[in-house]
Formats: C-alpha cells, structure tokens, sequence
C-alpha cells in the first residue's frame, strides 16, 4: 500500500525535524521552510494533509502571511486536511484558522502525542471520505447508464453494442415494451464516432401518420394548410449524428418509400420545396412489433425491411435475466430516492424476493413505475411492501406449474404422461406469444443459442404446427 504523505510548513528547522521524527515511521513527510518552497511540493508531490505554521517569512511575525496561505490551501485543495500551529500568544488567531477551516491548531511546544493522534484520526476520515465519494461515484454513473446488470443475457447486449456502435451500419433494435430500447440506441449513439453530433429520438407511433412526411423531411412556408412557416425535419436535425426511429412498424407505406430513397441517396427534399437536401445521418430503428409478418401481409416494404435491418440487436425482457433485478432495483431506487428527497431507502429482502416472484410484463419501466410509487407511499426508510405485486405473474416455474396441476383431472393422471402435457401446453403458449416464430419462441424459453433447432425437434415430437400457437 502506497505511504500517506504529510508536508510540514514551517521555517524553523528543529521543529520540522522533530515532526519527520514523529511521523516517519508512517508516513512519507515532506518539507517546506516557506511558501514558495511549498508551492514546489505541492506542485510535484500528492499530499495527504499539511501541517501549517504560521509564522512564515517574509514576515514570521504576521500571522496573516499564514492565514492566507491557509485560505488558499483550503480553495484550491479542500479535501486536504490542515493542522495549524501557533504560539502560546496566538490564541484568538488559531480561532480564526479553525474558522477558514484548519481541522485543529497547536502551541509551541506542542504535544508530540497529541499531533500524532490528531493526524492519523485526519488522514484515516480523508480516506473514509474518498473511499464514500468514489463508490457513490461509481454507482452514479452505473444508475445512470441504466444497462445494469451482470448476467449473461446483459453482458452479450453490452458486447454487442460495444462491436456495433463503431460502425456506420444501420440497427434495427428489437424487444418488447419497456425493455429499454431507446437505452441502447443512445449507447450506440455515444459509443460512436458521430458522439459529439446530434441524437434525435422519435416515436414513430405516436406521431398522425399525416404529419410523420412533414416531421421527417421538413417542410417549407405555404407547404400546406396552417405551413406558415419553414421547418426542418428530423433528418436535417440529426446531420452529423444519429436519427434513432423507435416503433417503425407505424410509418404509413408512402412514408416508408421516401424513408427507403433517403436512406439509399442519402438525400431528400422538404415538403414544398425544390432543392435537395444532403443529410449524413446514421439511422437506428426499433420495433416491438414482428416485421416479418407484417412484410409478409404487406404493411411493411420489404426492401425498406433489408435495407433497416443491417444489424439486429434484441433486448432481452426483464423475466429473462431476472438474476440482475436485484443490481437494477437498487439502482432504480437509489435515483427514484433521490430525485423524491428521501435519501437512505431500502428495500426488506422479503420485497426483493416478491419482485423476483413476479413476471414484469413491462419490463424495466413497469419496474421503475412500482419502485416511485413505493418510495413515495413508503412511510419510514424502509420498503417492506409492495402492494401492486400481490398476485405474482410468473411466466413460469413453480406458480404455472399449480396453476396447472389444478386443472388437472382429480382421478389422477401418470407422472410420464403429465409431464408431456405440461410441455407440450408450454411450447403452444411460446408460440402464441411469439406470433408462431420458433427461433424467437424458443430464446422466450430460454433455449439459448440453439434455440431454433430446439423448438424445431420439439414441435416434431408433439406434432405441433406453429400456427398452432397462434
């Protein structure tokens, strides 16, 4: 472990070498007989407190000569601790350094005791500081990236991003609602060359599919009804940067066909207008919706579909990776805390316990709605309740199970042949919930990587047709 360092200022070398003689066994004592001398140090050398006297040069008599220097020490450096000594007929002036926040002042003779006990209690509450603000530090910036957690579903998204973000290629980003899709584009987004330019994020299902033309593209003066004015569009924007479209599955066909040459040409023109607009912008898609089927209905163009859909990237939904929910939970409440000033909450483990009960069918912002409420309702520093999770929604395990042993028939039935219902009835709902798609069916069952061969052998097994799912 690295030594802690103490400068000591003062011009009167026996008391500087009686302080080294203290101290050495400890720590790394550096010296200074005058303010210029410890500028020098401080300049070069980490410190970990100071012990200042005050009758300095030019004028060892004026003690304001040190209590200047003391202000400065505590503006430039104010987490170093500062020891001040003084002479017996200093008093009133010691009091004052106390005020401009010197953590103690000595006499002259000073107790060599009494120092040394007063700089170790100092160093050790400097580094308990330090430690405290570097975790809360981490743990900001860790609430703030939102991506926790260490599981292997997070840390295959982290990774992917991580490949992705670099390159100019367009992502289409799946999940359901509330898995945190836009999270991702932005990280996409600030992982990135384009970082310093522009990230513009639009709902594409929340805009009338009669303006979604004229809010992409822009639009000129007199364009149409109620134009009374020049606007740009989205695309004009984010030049430079990154146009991230959330639910693409809700642009109409005809705004999909300029969206396909803009993407292609990398050019558009306003709503109105005759010149040509050039736009570099890198364009992140995401949808919750299943394109396939909707290109295979023709509500969405297929060339538009290979042309978005460049890189995917899923988001997997919280039930998948339920391990992390702790990690997220206490970052979520830590932020939601905060933000309520209620700081210092917790939650009882019976709580964390209920959440991993539960099947999170909104995912991460579901989970974010139930901690605020909690913490405002919550009466005490404690969460040991939440009341919106009384009944748990498990997508499986031991409450589906009861749930369908219950419906069995009373006069009993072989365990072998329960066993094949029960799987069986699993494999139907995996489907039905996945539109019929066995690959995507068989990741929501955690089958991992061979997921489509899984289900593939497994439909064959029970002879089910994914349209049975539907």
């Amino acid at each position: 472990m690295m030594q802690r360092s103490v400068l000591v200022i003062d011009d009167n070398d026996i008391n500087r070498l009686n302080l080294k003689l203290l101290l050495k066994h400890e720590y790394t004592v550096l010296e200074a007989g005058d303010l210029h001398a410890a500028d020098q140090i401080l300049g070069a050398h980490r410190v970990d407190m100071v012990v200042l006297d005050l009758a300095l040069p030019p004028e060892p008599d004026n003690p304001e000569i040190g209590l200047s220097y003391l202000r400065r020490l505590r503006r430039e450096s104010p987490d170093t601790p500062v020891v001040v000594i003084t002479g017996h007929d200093e008093r009133a002036v010691a009091a004052r350094a106390r005020k401009l926040g010197a953590l103690d002042f000595f006499g002259k003779p000073f107790d060599p005791d009494e120092v040394k006990d007063t700089i170790d209690r100092a160093i050790a509450e400097r580094l308990k500081a330090l430690k405290e603000r570097e975790m809360q530090r981490l743990l900001q910036a860790r609430v703030n990236d939102e991506l926790l957690g260490s599981s292997p579903a997070m840390c295959t998204l982290r990774a992917l991003i991580e490949r992705v973000a670099p390159t100019p290629s367009t992502v289409l980003i799946r999940g359901e609602t509330g898995t945190g899709k836009e999270l991702v584009a932005r990280r996409l987004h600030a992982e990135s060359p384009r970082h310093d330019g522009p990230f513009i994020a639009i709902n594409c299902a929340a805009v009338s599919a009669e303006h979604l033309e004229a809010e992409l593209f822009g639009y000129e003066k007199g364009a149409f009804a109620g134009a009374t004015r020049r606007k740009l569009g989205w695309f004009e924007l984010a030049n430079g940067g990154t146009l991230f479209l959330d639910e693409v599955a809700g642009l109409p066909l005809a705004v999909q066909a300029k969206l396909l040459r803009t993407i292609e040409s990398s050019e558009f023109r306003r709503l109105g207008g005759e010149a040509t607009i050039h736009s570099d912008v890198r364009l992140i898609c995401s949808t919750r919706e299943d394109l396939e089927r909707l290109v295979a209905e023709g509500r969405f163009r297929d060339d538009l579909y290979y042309r978005i859909h460049v890189v995917e990237i899923r988001v997997p939904p919280l039930r998948e990776h339920l391990e992390d929910l702790p990690e997220m939970a206490q970052a979520i409440l830590l932020r939601k805390a905060a933000a309520c000033g209620r700081g210092g909450m917790r939650f009882a483990p019976q709580v964390l316990e209920q959440m991993r009960r539960y099947a999170w069918p909104g995912n991460v912002r579901e989970l974010e709605n139930v901690i605020e409420r909690a913490v405002v309702l919550a009466r005490g520093h404690e969460i040991d309740t939440l009341p919106s999770l009384a009944a748990p929604q498990s997508g499986g395990g031991e409450d589906l199970l009861q749930q369908w042993f219950d419906q069995l028939p009373e006069s009993g039935i072989q365990a072998e042949k329960a066993v094949a219902m029960f799987e069986k009835q699993l494999l139907l709902t995996a489907l039905k919930r996945n539109h019929g798609i066995k690959a995507r069916a068989g990741r929501w069952l955690g089958f991992g990587d061979r997921a489509k061969d899984k289900m593939r052998y497994l439909c064959d097994k029970y002879a089910i047709d994914p349209g049975d799912g539907e």
